[in-house]
């Protein structure tokens, strides 16, 4: 009895609902509501029974600390609407591919819940089921696509938040050095937004042998692959990570004679090919684009001079673009190399599928170019 007193005073208590203007502070209060929750709660799965479709109250949810999607949206709501903040609890299809509420068919839609906090004439999403996200950064799991937010007046289909193309940012920078003996050392600082941020924070909680084993496969390429140390830095108020790492491989070039070859980029090669089809019958969406930047220092081993560079190359097609350039510097005997990738979100005819097709072939063939060495004489 004491328990149903308490659930209808949280279910009844007063509050202005705001609609999409809010008020002053009310962000920064949400802000401290939705860090409460990923400290003191934790995620679990709800899958048989009533317990699939209605979140368990938001009182149960404060008493054991942890919850499904459904039940933590739900405590984190009645939370929020304790401090006079308003929220929405809002269903969704969640997952990497984007799937839309079909407004049209009446149907059991959506596989997750999250909220939807109106402030300023826009909507912030929060994904009360992840320990780890900043506030307001949904990531790839619920971007981008229709959602059905309840609200006081009813539901309402809103389309989520979207990371379009630049947005999806990565800045590499790096100073490596070649040896004689075909060796790499290299000093790389990787810089992510949108995303790309989503790809990578995660980083910064796990453990150093999962970091390891990471990198490992990021720099596949790279045989005997060492990472001697790495740093991060998550600035999670402007959603930027910031990775620090060290890393050195024996016989990253070939050496043949008295010549050195190898792939001037090292860190950041994109080799992706869509597939070919003799005859394409559908057409074809990017459902995210996203901007790669490098500028990479090459350290030239001593005794050897440039054979064969790789020329400057500019591509520039309505899926995006790519340009590479090097510039030797004799005083440093050094190569500085910067490559940009954008890739453009979109949907495209079937008939341009080929086009894109060769623009990446392109693109993967310009990453893998080769530079030359040869040993001068003493």
């Amino acid at each position: 009895e004491k328990r149903t007193r308490m659930d209808d005073r949280m279910a009844t208590r007063s509050f202005s609902y705001l609609g999409k203007n809010g008020r002053a502070g009310d962000l920064e209060k949400a802000k401290i509501i939705y860090k409460y929750v990923q400290d003191n709660t934790r995620y679990i799965s709800v899958q048989i029974g009533i317990g699939g479709w209605k979140p368990i109250s938001a009182l149960d949810v404060n008493q054991v600390k942890y919850g499904d999607c459904k039940g933590l949206s739900n405590y984190t709501h009645a939370l929020l609407k304790a401090v006079d903040v308003a929220s929405y609890y809002t269903v969704i299809q969640a997952g990497n591919q984007k799937v839309d509420f079909d407004s049209d068919f009446a149907a059991m839609q959506g596989n997750h819940a999250i909220l939807a906090i109106p402030y300023n004439d826009q909507y912030y999403w929060v994904d009360c089921t992840s320990q780890t996200h900043p506030f307001g950064f949904v990531g790839d799991f619920t971007d981008d696509r229709q959602a059905l937010v309840v609200t006081p007046e009813g539901g309402k289909i809103v389309k989520t938040v979207a990371y379009l193309n630049e947005q999806n940012y990565q800045k590499t920078v790096a100073d490596y050095s070649l040896s004689p003996e075909g060796n790499i050392s290299a000093d790389i600082a990787i810089t992510t937004k949108g995303i790309q941020y989503d790809n990578r924070f995660f980083l910064e909680k796990r453990a150093k042998d999962d970091v390891l084993a990471y990198y490992k496969n990021y720099w596949g390429a790279i045989n005997n692959l060492k990472v001697t140390n790495f740093g991060f830095e998550n600035d999670r108020d402007k959603v930027i990570f910031k990775e620090e790492v060290v890393i050195e491989a024996d016989n990253y070039a070939s050496k043949s004679g008295d010549r050195i070859l190898f792939v001037v980029n090292a860190l950041n090669k994109n080799t992706f090919v869509p597939d070919r089809y003799r005859t394409r019958k559908q057409d074809f969406e990017i459902q995210r684009g996203f901007l790669d930047e490098d500028t990479f220092t090459v350290n030239l081993p001593d005794g050897y001079a440039i054979e064969a560079m790789p020329e400057s190359k500019s591509e520039e097609t309505e899926f995006g673009s790519y340009e590479r350039n090097l510039e030797y510097n004799s005083e440093t005997n050094s190569v500085t190399y910067n490559r940009s990738l954008l890739i453009k979100r979109g949907y495209y005819p079937k008939d341009k599928y080929k086009s894109y097709r060769d623009f990446r072939k392109k693109v993967a063939a310009a990453d893998k170019a080769q530079m030359v060495l040869l040993k001068t004489k003493p």
